[in-house]
């Protein structure tokens, strides 16, 4: 699962989860594009607790 549709089943906007781990919108747009170059571990495991995920499921799996 990736970001945008962890996001979505959790019924968060972009701007909520961007408020939730403090992150701009335009590095959620990048995530959401797969663009993982530059998100640090630790926004990462935010991302993943805010979207009741693993850092793995979101950023990894391949399914």
């Amino acid at each position: 699962m990736n970001v945008k549709v962890a996001r979505i089943k959790k019924g968060l906007t972009q701007q909520q989860l961007c408020k939730i781990v403090k992150t701009s919108p335009k590095k959620l747009v990048a995530i959401e594009k797969g663009h993982y170059e530059k998100v640090t571990k630790e926004l990462m495991e935010k991302i993943a607790a805010a979207l009741d995920s693993t850092v793995q499921e979101l950023f990894f799996d391949e399914k």
